[in-house]
């Protein structure tokens, strides 16, 4: 039996690769790697609990241990990644799965789709998130690039699905069933692309039953982008209710649209094609958001919307005279 290790498997992305795995037809020794805030009840799963900041915690957790497959979910910068490097025991491993993000696309000078060709450079939207994916598959890349592991690189753009506490598909459900009007940035046709949660989860359990060069990077993202305004029209479908929606040209006022809406600015695209050559399944998003708003009535509280964003919101009514 292969043995799997998750990093980040308890939240969200994580979780939802752990179900994929979980629903197999193959039969993994599945382990998770995080701090203990959200422990799994699932007996087939073996929670490590482990600060990967830690290198004397992190070798004492994974000594005993030689994995397979990892999947790195919660890898944000290199101090993180050298940690985990130093305390693993490298005997056995197969493949290492680390998900990056659109974020590392240099996208004031390069047009959408971005594709996995492109040189990667700073987002001056995501800021050090990016910067630091960056440095994190240039250190994978090093590290991998002369051994018999197989490094695959995958870069989500927005994720969406059950059991995401980010105020995403959730703030908007919480507009609708509230009638708190949604401010629109501009003239609500910036395009932007998703995946759905399940959708990469299966995704990535496929990855560890196929062979792959030693190193594959893939954009991953539902074939078709979508409007602001699109997005929210979805979500209205999904909730069988209207919402009440203003744009609003932020800019003109001094504001910026991550002080009202869940989303920066701008066409945020990827060339998706190498990744639907491999893997075709796709979740329509009607269908999606259908599950995600069903899970959102029971876990309203869970979605963490943010005070300064609903200060601002009220700023805006104001100011707009509504």
């Amino acid at each position: 039996m292969k043995k799997v290790l998750v990093l980040g498997g308890s939240y969200f992305i994580g979780k939802a690769i752990v179900e994929a795995l979980l629903g197999s037809q193959k039969d993994y020794e599945i382990y998770t790697l995080n701090r203990g805030s959200r422990k799994t009840e699932d007996k087939r799963i073996t929670n490590i609990i482990c600060d990967r900041e830690d290198l004397n915690e992190m070798k004492k957790c994974l000594s005993e241990h030689e994995f397979n497959y990892i999947i790195d979910v919660s890898g944000l910068n290199v101090n993180q990644l050298e940690i985990l490097h130093e305390a693993l025991n490298y005997e056995k491993l197969e493949k290492y799965i680390f998900i990056s993000s659109s974020a590392v696309y240099d996208v004031e000078n390069y047009k959408i789709p971005f594709k996995e060709s492109f040189m990667l450079g700073k987002n001056k939207y995501w800021g050090d998130y990016g910067t630091n994916k960056i440095e994190c598959e240039e250190f994978l890349e090093d590290k991998y690039n002369y051994s018999n592991v197989q490094l695959i690189i995958l870069r989500p753009p927005y994720v969406y699905g059950e059991n995401n506490y980010a105020a995403r598909e959730g703030f908007i459900f919480h507009h609708i069933i509230n009638d708190r009007p949604i401010l629109i940035p501009n003239d609500g046709e910036t395009k932007i692309q998703f995946i759905y949660s399940k959708d990469l989860g299966n995704l990535v359990e496929g990855f560890l039953e196929t062979n792959q060069d030693n190193l594959s990077i893939y954009n991953v993202g539902n074939s078709e982008a979508v409007t602001f305004n699109t997005w929210i029209e979805l979500c209205e479908k999904a909730a069988g209710k209207k919402a009440i929606k203003y744009h609003f040209y932020y800019e003109e006022k001094g504001y910026n649209e991550r002080d009202f809406f869940s989303f920066f600015n701008y066409d945020n695209v990827l060339d998706v094609k190498k990744i639907h050559s491999v893997f075709k399944e796709e979740t329509s998003m009607e269908e999606g958001l259908k599950k995600c708003y069903q899970w959102y009535l029971h876990n309203e509280a869970m979605v963490m919307m943010k005070k300064h964003v609903a200060e601002k919101e009220e700023e805006i009514y104001k100011l707009l005279g509504k």
